[in-house]
Protein backbone atom coordinates (compact mmCIF):
# COMPACT_ATOMS: atom_id res chain seq x y z
CA UNK A 1 0.00 0.00 0.00
CA UNK A 2 1.34 3.24 -1.14
CA UNK A 3 2.10 6.22 1.03
CA UNK A 4 0.85 9.81 -1.10
CA UNK A 5 -0.29 12.99 -0.46
CA UNK A 6 -1.49 13.89 -4.04
CA UNK A 7 -1.22 17.19 -5.54
CA UNK A 8 -5.24 17.00 -6.22
CA UNK A 9 -5.89 16.67 -2.28
CA UNK A 10 -5.60 20.43 -2.14
CA UNK A 11 -8.85 21.26 -2.88
CA UNK A 12 -10.49 19.62 -0.48
CA UNK A 13 -11.26 21.82 2.76
CA UNK A 14 -8.69 20.92 5.56
CA UNK A 15 -9.41 17.60 7.34
CA UNK A 16 -10.03 20.03 10.67
CA UNK A 17 -12.74 22.03 8.98
CA UNK A 18 -14.33 19.11 7.83
CA UNK A 19 -14.24 17.19 11.12
CA UNK A 20 -15.66 20.55 12.71
CA UNK A 21 -18.83 20.99 10.18
CA UNK A 22 -20.10 17.56 10.63
CA UNK A 23 -19.23 18.18 14.48
CA UNK A 24 -21.75 21.92 14.12
CA UNK A 25 -24.57 19.66 12.42
CA UNK A 26 -24.31 16.79 14.85
CA UNK A 27 -24.24 19.76 17.61
CA UNK A 28 -27.37 20.85 16.63
CA UNK A 29 -31.19 19.24 17.13
CA UNK A 30 -33.78 19.67 15.14
CA UNK A 31 -36.43 22.02 15.37
CA UNK A 32 -37.81 25.48 13.65
CA UNK A 33 -37.87 29.34 15.02
CA UNK A 34 -38.13 32.41 13.54
CA UNK A 35 -36.98 35.67 15.63
CA UNK A 36 -37.90 39.62 14.63
CA UNK A 37 -35.23 40.74 17.14
CA UNK A 38 -31.46 41.29 17.83
CA UNK A 39 -30.63 37.74 19.46
CA UNK A 40 -27.14 37.28 21.37
CA UNK A 41 -24.47 34.41 20.42
CA UNK A 42 -26.25 32.00 22.79
CA UNK A 43 -29.88 32.75 21.54
CA UNK A 44 -28.62 32.18 18.22
CA UNK A 45 -26.64 28.97 18.74
CA UNK A 46 -30.16 27.93 21.11
CA UNK A 47 -32.61 28.04 17.98
CA UNK A 48 -29.95 26.78 15.61
CA UNK A 49 -29.73 23.76 18.52
CA UNK A 50 -33.57 23.40 17.34
CA UNK A 51 -33.23 23.26 13.32
CA UNK A 52 -31.39 20.44 13.06
CA UNK A 53 -32.20 16.90 14.39
CA UNK A 54 -30.23 13.84 15.69
CA UNK A 55 -31.65 12.04 12.86
CA UNK A 56 -29.78 12.16 9.68
CA UNK A 57 -29.96 14.48 6.74
CA UNK A 58 -28.41 15.67 3.35
CA UNK A 59 -28.10 19.03 1.47
CA UNK A 60 -26.30 20.16 -2.08
CA UNK A 61 -23.19 22.31 -1.83
CA UNK A 62 -20.74 24.72 -3.79
CA UNK A 63 -17.40 25.05 -2.49
CA UNK A 64 -14.86 27.64 -3.36
CA UNK A 65 -11.59 27.32 -2.39
CA UNK A 66 -9.27 30.33 -2.39
CA UNK A 67 -5.71 29.35 -2.47
CA UNK A 68 -3.40 32.18 -1.98
CA UNK A 69 0.04 31.12 -2.46
CA UNK A 70 -1.11 29.85 -6.40
CA UNK A 71 -2.67 32.56 -6.48
CA UNK A 72 -5.57 30.57 -7.92
CA UNK A 73 -9.50 29.88 -7.15
CA UNK A 74 -11.21 26.48 -7.71
CA UNK A 75 -14.97 26.11 -7.21
CA UNK A 76 -16.66 22.46 -7.19
CA UNK A 77 -20.33 21.38 -6.51
CA UNK A 78 -21.53 18.09 -4.78
CA UNK A 79 -24.13 16.63 -2.59
CA UNK A 80 -22.99 15.84 1.00
CA UNK A 81 -24.55 13.47 3.66
CA UNK A 82 -24.91 13.73 7.67
CA UNK A 83 -25.54 10.68 10.10
CA UNK A 84 -24.85 11.13 13.54
CA UNK A 85 -22.75 10.44 15.45
CA UNK A 86 -19.99 9.76 12.96
CA UNK A 87 -21.27 9.50 9.42
CA UNK A 88 -20.38 11.97 6.79
CA UNK A 89 -20.42 11.27 3.05
CA UNK A 90 -18.93 14.19 0.46
CA UNK A 91 -19.65 13.61 -3.02
CA UNK A 92 -18.49 16.05 -5.16
CA UNK A 93 -19.38 15.95 -8.85
CA UNK A 94 -17.75 18.66 -10.73
CA UNK A 95 -15.32 19.61 -12.11
CA UNK A 96 -14.46 15.72 -11.19
CA UNK A 97 -16.03 13.27 -9.04
CA UNK A 98 -13.97 12.74 -5.59
CA UNK A 99 -15.70 10.96 -2.58
CA UNK A 100 -14.81 11.47 0.56
CA UNK A 101 -16.46 9.23 3.52
CA UNK A 102 -16.41 7.92 7.12
CA UNK A 103 -18.14 6.13 9.43
CA UNK A 104 -16.40 7.69 12.32
CA UNK A 105 -13.11 4.83 12.70
CA UNK A 106 -11.95 4.70 8.86
CA UNK A 107 -11.67 7.51 5.90
CA UNK A 108 -11.68 6.91 2.57
CA UNK A 109 -10.97 9.48 -0.70
CA UNK A 110 -12.26 8.04 -3.86
CA UNK A 111 -11.23 8.86 -7.21
CA UNK A 112 -13.65 6.71 -8.97
CA UNK A 113 -12.44 7.82 -12.74
CA UNK A 114 -9.17 7.05 -11.63
CA UNK A 115 -9.75 3.78 -9.86
CA UNK A 116 -7.64 5.38 -6.83
CA UNK A 117 -8.42 4.91 -3.26
CA UNK A 118 -6.74 6.93 -0.37
CA UNK A 119 -7.55 5.40 3.34
CA UNK A 120 -6.68 5.98 6.68
CA UNK A 121 -7.91 6.21 10.47
CA UNK A 122 -10.31 8.89 10.83
CA UNK A 123 -8.79 10.03 14.15
CA UNK A 124 -5.27 10.64 12.78
CA UNK A 125 -7.10 12.00 9.36
CA UNK A 126 -9.08 14.77 10.96
CA UNK A 127 -5.94 15.75 13.19
CA UNK A 128 -7.67 15.02 16.60
CA UNK A 129 -7.73 11.44 18.16
CA UNK A 130 -10.53 12.31 20.95
CA UNK A 131 -12.63 14.15 17.37
CA UNK A 132 -15.87 11.33 18.16
CA UNK A 133 -16.21 12.35 21.45
CA UNK A 134 -17.88 16.07 20.17
CA UNK A 135 -20.69 13.76 18.68
CA UNK A 136 -21.61 11.85 21.68
CA UNK A 137 -20.49 15.09 24.33
CA UNK A 138 -21.64 18.38 21.79
CA UNK A 139 -20.83 20.92 24.41
CA UNK A 140 -17.60 20.17 23.97
CA UNK A 141 -17.65 21.97 20.94
CA UNK A 142 -17.75 25.13 22.95
CA UNK A 143 -14.96 24.46 25.00
CA UNK A 144 -12.65 24.14 22.07
CA UNK A 145 -13.48 27.67 20.82
CA UNK A 146 -14.60 31.60 21.65
CA UNK A 147 -17.68 32.07 19.47
CA UNK A 148 -18.71 35.64 18.84
CA UNK A 149 -20.76 37.49 16.52
CA UNK A 150 -18.90 38.16 13.46
CA UNK A 151 -19.15 42.41 13.65
CA UNK A 152 -21.09 45.04 11.43
CA UNK A 153 -18.19 44.41 8.81
CA UNK A 154 -19.87 41.04 7.91
CA UNK A 155 -23.44 41.62 9.01
CA UNK A 156 -25.87 40.88 6.64
CA UNK A 157 -29.82 41.50 6.55
CA UNK A 158 -31.01 37.99 6.21
CA UNK A 159 -28.71 36.43 8.28
CA UNK A 160 -26.65 36.10 11.69
CA UNK A 161 -22.52 35.55 11.27
CA UNK A 162 -20.83 33.69 14.05
CA UNK A 163 -17.21 33.52 14.16
CA UNK A 164 -15.61 30.82 15.99
CA UNK A 165 -11.93 31.05 16.91
CA UNK A 166 -9.95 27.81 18.07
CA UNK A 167 -8.40 28.32 21.45
CA UNK A 168 -5.61 26.10 20.68
CA UNK A 169 -3.75 27.73 18.03
CA UNK A 170 -3.71 25.43 14.68
CA UNK A 171 -2.14 26.20 11.27
CA UNK A 172 -5.01 24.35 9.90
CA UNK A 173 -7.82 26.55 10.83
CA UNK A 174 -7.51 30.25 12.01
CA UNK A 175 -11.22 30.90 12.33
CA UNK A 176 -14.62 29.74 10.54
CA UNK A 177 -17.36 31.99 9.85
CA UNK A 178 -21.20 30.64 10.08
CA UNK A 179 -23.75 32.31 8.19
CA UNK A 180 -27.27 31.44 9.58
CA UNK A 181 -30.52 32.26 7.59
CA UNK A 182 -33.00 34.32 10.55
CA UNK A 183 -35.86 33.08 9.27
CA UNK A 184 -35.02 29.45 9.54
CA UNK A 185 -31.65 28.90 11.38
CA UNK A 186 -30.47 26.82 8.58
CA UNK A 187 -26.02 26.78 8.31
CA UNK A 188 -26.25 28.26 4.33
CA UNK A 189 -22.39 28.75 4.52
CA UNK A 190 -19.58 28.42 6.04
CA UNK A 191 -15.66 30.05 5.58
CA UNK A 192 -12.48 28.59 6.92
CA UNK A 193 -9.79 30.92 7.00
CA UNK A 194 -5.86 29.20 7.68
CA UNK A 195 -2.46 30.39 8.50
CA UNK A 196 -1.08 30.26 5.04
CA UNK A 197 -4.00 32.66 3.86
CA UNK A 198 -6.20 30.39 2.00
CA UNK A 199 -10.08 30.41 2.25
CA UNK A 200 -12.59 27.90 1.47
CA UNK A 201 -16.52 28.91 1.42
CA UNK A 202 -19.14 26.25 1.41
CA UNK A 203 -22.56 27.28 0.60
CA UNK A 204 -25.44 24.40 1.47
CA UNK A 205 -29.25 24.65 0.03
CA UNK A 206 -32.04 22.58 -0.86
CA UNK A 207 -31.43 20.75 3.15
CA UNK A 208 -33.40 17.50 4.22
CA UNK A 209 -33.44 15.92 7.26
CA UNK A 210 -34.75 12.44 8.28
CA UNK A 211 -34.08 10.57 4.89
CA UNK A 212 -33.34 7.55 6.86
CA UNK A 213 -30.03 7.04 4.85
CA UNK A 214 -28.64 3.45 5.41
CA UNK A 215 -25.36 2.67 7.38
CA UNK A 216 -24.03 1.41 3.95
CA UNK A 217 -23.73 5.13 2.44
CA UNK A 218 -20.97 5.48 5.27
CA UNK A 219 -18.78 2.41 4.56
CA UNK A 220 -16.99 2.29 1.52
CA UNK A 221 -16.06 -0.61 -0.91
CA UNK A 222 -12.47 -0.70 -2.88
CA UNK A 223 -13.27 -1.26 -5.90
CA UNK A 224 -11.07 -4.69 -7.36
CA UNK A 225 -7.94 -3.64 -8.69
CA UNK A 226 -8.09 -0.02 -7.29
CA UNK A 227 -4.85 1.73 -6.81
CA UNK A 228 -5.10 2.24 -2.87
CA UNK A 229 -2.88 4.51 -0.73
CA UNK A 230 -2.30 5.46 2.66
CA UNK A 231 -3.44 8.75 3.66
CA UNK A 232 -0.94 10.48 6.15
Amino acid sequence: MKTENPEWERFFPSPVALALLIMLFTFFSHGHCGASNPLSVSEILERVQHRYGAADFEADFVQESHLKAMGMVDTAKGHVYFKPPTGMRWHYKTPEQYFIITDGDSVWIHRPEENQVMVGRAADYFGNAEWTKFFNEPGKLLDGFVVQLAGKVLEEKDRYVLKLLPKTRQPDLVDILLYISKNTFDIVQSVTHNAFGDKTTIRFEGFRFNQGLDDSLFIFKIPKGADVMQLE
